[in-house]
């Protein structure tokens, strides 16, 4: 089924080295062609040099491995979406929600992988355009979320929203999360907004500190077309980022416009893999048990 295999390390950090030679070295012994993500430091090799695998290499993979933490898991998984390549991840022991596979656990999850035990779950991403007039200044995806922010030395920004054309409603705040069931575990769910199961479809728009406390989080369907304009008289007040990543600072009259991308991410779970147990585990919620 998977024939060769990208391995992607911690992005650029060579303390991966040990886990990622010994899951190439594994996979190798099977037979199996194993190329080493662009994230991965360049000083890790295996035993002969070897040039890492380029992003637009990437096609030529049939699965994804990341070994690090949800930050190179999104790196990885927004561009293996645009090629439709399948994507499993290994923590390497902080947070991580959507790599979930556990370090000790690592070559033999990855041998369910290869023997076909696994299920692969679709999850939805945003696309994120700045557009000035018939110009279009930015655009980006989106695993986790999209976010308008302000600039740390700056006053609260002035936002107004439309959703489908229809005015939703006008604020001041720290900023705006749009984001994904996936991103509601990420910052999100640290400004007050729902946790939502990665098998829903919808949206969850969450203003960060707003100046009115009356102003809520809200959840919209995930074809909804959700519209900013940011109302603050300097220019460079604000910013959008995707998935962490400042990729644009908005200048006063731009529309900052949030979609569903035609794009999903392909996450590889093992048959052990159990959402509530990761949301237990990783947030700290009581009773490791079911009692009855």
């Amino acid at each position: 089924m998977f024939k060769t295999i990208g391995v992607f390390g911690k992005f650029q950090d060579a303390s991966v080295e040990k886990p990622v030679k010994t899951l190439t070295k594994h996979l190798e012994s099977k037979g199996l062609e194993v190329k080493l993500g662009y994230t991965t430091a360049a000083e890790i090799t295996r035993d002969l040099p070897q040039e890492l695998l380029h992003d637009e290499m990437c096609v030529d993979i049939d699965l994804a491995i990341v070994i690090g933490g949800d930050g190179t898991m999104l790196h990885v998984a927004r561009r293996m979406a645009e090629m439709r390549i399948p994507v499993a991840g290994v923590n390497l022991g902080r947070l991580g929600f959507l790599t979930d596979i556990a370090q000790s656990d690592m070559v033999e999850e990855v041998d369910e992988i290869l023997a076909g035990n696994f299920d692969i779950e679709q999850r939805m991403m945003l696309q994120v355009e700045v557009l000035n007039g018939d110009e279009t200044r930015y655009q980006q995806l989106a695993l986790n979320d999209i976010v308008i922010g302000r600039h740390a030395l700056e006053k609260l920004i002035s936002w107004q929203v439309h959703v489908n054309g229809q005015f939703v409603t006008a604020a001041r705040s720290d900023g705006v999360i749009l984001s994904t069931p996936t991103g509601s575990t990420a910052y999100a769910l640290s400004a007050g907004g729902a946790i939502m199961h990665p098998g829903t479809d919808v949206i969850s728009m969450v203003p960060v500190s707003p100046h009115t406390l009356s102003n809520r989080p809200i959840t919209l369907p995930a074809n909804s077309v959700v519209e900013f304009t940011i109302h603050n008289r300097a220019s460079n007040s604000a910013h959008v980022s995707a998935d962490g990543l400042i990729g644009c600072n908005l200048e006063g009259p731009e529309i900052v416009r949030v979609t569903r991308s035609e794009h999903q991410v392909s996450l590889v779970h093992t048959k052990n893999y159990n959402y509530f147990a990761m949301l237990r585990a990783k947030l700290g919620w009581g009773g490791a048990r079911e009692t009855r």
